[in-house]
């Protein structure tokens, strides 16, 4: 965890961290960036002491405190229980993640249903790309999503529509615009392609992209 914060860290313009799940723990991690003054995120069961953590239990209680969480998979057992419990006001506290088809959250139909409760949402870009290209996503609830009053954060990487691939942006992908006018409003805005594959100047290089024309 130390080392791979370090490395982005390194980065000209990088004023805080997402913490997410899957890089071995470090003993004191989350002291010392406090320590630090750093600003982080934590993401959909980040732990400091263990590679992941269990997100959902089987009658859709959330396990984790995180700053945002994904919404269970259509195959979970949580998915049984989880649209009952949301429209029962259970995960007001949470901010949930935009996903894509296979996941609670990933059709536009979920989505209009989740702005009509007034939920919380992480609005990953990337995800929302997904679900256009398989036709799940209007351009209303788009455009509805775009000036949605509840949107805490927003995910950023590009992909070619029919995966997750986490892939670098480019000047065309989609929702970069809008993430920018996000982040230009103060939303925290989460570069979240996959920056371990990138040299340090490719990295710089996507940071530049983010943050757009000066």
């Amino acid at each position: 965890m130390q080392a791979a914060a370090e490395e982005l860290l390194s980065l000209p313009g990088v004023d805080g961290l997402q913490l997410t799940p899957g890089n071995a723990p470090t003993e004191g991690f989350l002291e010392s960036l406090a320590h630090r003054g750093i600003p982080t995120r934590t993401h959909h069961g980040f732990d400091a002491r263990a590679l992941r953590s269990r997100v959902w239990s089987d009658a859709a209680g959330c396990r984790v405190r995180s700053d945002s969480v994904h919404p269970p998979r259509d195959v979970d057992a949580a998915s049984a229980h989880w649209r009952t419990r949301a429209e029962a006001g259970d995960y007001a506290h949470l901010t949930l993640e935009t996903m894509y088809p296979g996941y609670a959250l990933g059709t536009g139909d979920a989505l209009q249903w989740a702005m009509d409760l007034g939920l919380r949402l992480a609005v990953d870009v990337s995800h929302l790309h997904i679900q256009r290209a398989a036709g799940r996503l209007t351009d209303a609830v788009l455009h509805r999503l775009w000036d949605y009053p509840h949107v805490d954060e927003v995910h950023v990487s590009a992909n070619p529509g029919d995966r997750d691939a986490h892939e670098p942006l480019t000047a065309d992908t989609f929702g970069l615009g809008w993430a920018r006018e996000r982040m230009g409003a103060g939303l925290p805005v989460i570069l979240e392609c996959y920056l371990h594959r990138l040299t340090h100047d490719e990295r710089r290089a996507q940071l530049a992209l983010l943050r757009g024309p000066s």
